[in-house]
């Protein structure tokens, strides 16, 4: 088995896959032959080691918080995997320990950064990392862009230190305000431009139901499949991204307006299906149909 030496600060340090794994690979299981088969959202799918090598070469990229890092992992794992506060802060310490990071505090936080001797780990374990990253997956249609989820994550972060000031007064309050609704209306534009340019031959469908429980029905059905796969809903509008396609929700007033998207009409009709189906549950007590309009 190849092993790597590498001398730093007249200590010898050694790498070999066992450095990571121990004996058997991790927890006494083999080494993994392939790509985790449906990874489950908080279930570890790589061991110390990977997790190590995967840590380094992200703070190889740019400097990170760990926070900045566990959304960075989930946007590269297509959120099927986020590894939580316990797992990334400990990794880091032993990249430290070891001299391969080192970190620099701003504004309260660390923020973690290669070192030479990182750089020196990285290079003789490119075939390593590489496997992983291929484990990791390509991005997908529907992942969250990293500079999305960054982004996110600052205006959390923004927020947080406001109210954390003192009151905020009325004015203020609606200035926020106004500045996040002019953020959404324009991630809003973004995704009609790509319905519009974007989606080629996909085929679409449309339902209209009149209730007067629309809005309290579109937030259940997308809370209902939040569970399960991505979806959101805010202020009467959400959307569900199924494996076959995609379904928006729309209240206002008593008139509920659902669209289907999906590549084949197979797929159209499985997505249209799995709504109805669960719309007309939710709403047992009241008499009325799904009808879907083919665009």
């Amino acid at each position: 088995m190849m092993r790597h030496i590498f001398r730093f600060g007249g200590r010898d340090r050694h790498f070999t896959p066992e450095h990571h794994r121990g004996p058997g690979g991790p927890h006494g299981h083999g080494p993994h032959d392939g790509p985790p088969q449906g990874p489950r959202r908080g279930r570890r799918p790589f061991d110390y080691g990977d997790l190590r090598l995967i840590v380094l070469a992200m703070i190889a990229e740019a400097p990170r918080h760990g926070y900045e890092l566990m959304k960075a992992i989930e946007a590269r794992m297509g959120g099927g995997y986020s590894p939580s506060p316990g797992v990334i802060y400990p990794t880091l310490a032993w990249l430290e320990d070891m001299g391969y990071a080192a970190s620099d505090a701003e504004g309260g936080r660390r923020s973690y950064r290669l070192t030479p001797e990182g750089r020196a780990f990285l290079d003789a374990n490119r075939e390593a990392l590489a496997a992983l990253e291929g484990r990791m997956g390509e991005p997908r249609r529907h992942d969250k862009p990293e500079p999305v989820m960054e982004a996110m994550a600052a205006l959390k972060r923004a927020l947080r230190t406001r109210f954390a000031q003192g009151p905020v007064d009325a004015a203020a309050a609606e200035a926020i305000a106004a500045a996040i609704r002019a953020a959404a209306g324009q991630v809003e534009e973004t995704m009609m431009s790509e319905t519009d340019t974007g989606t080629g031959d996909r085929l679409t469908s449309t339902a209209i139901v009149t209730t007067a429980k629309a809005a309290g029905y579109a937030a259940q059905l997308c809370k209902h499949f939040a569970h399960k796969i991505p979806a959101r809903f805010e202020e009467g509008r959400g959307e569900i991204e199924f494996r076959s396609g995609r379904c928006t929700v729309a209240a206002e007033g008593d008139r509920l307006t659902l669209g289907v998207e999906a590549a084949t009409p197979e797929a159209l009709a499985e997505v249209e299906d799995v709504v109805a189906r669960h719309l007309l549950r939710f709403a047992f007590r009241e008499e009325f149909a799904v009808d879907w309009q083919r665009g």
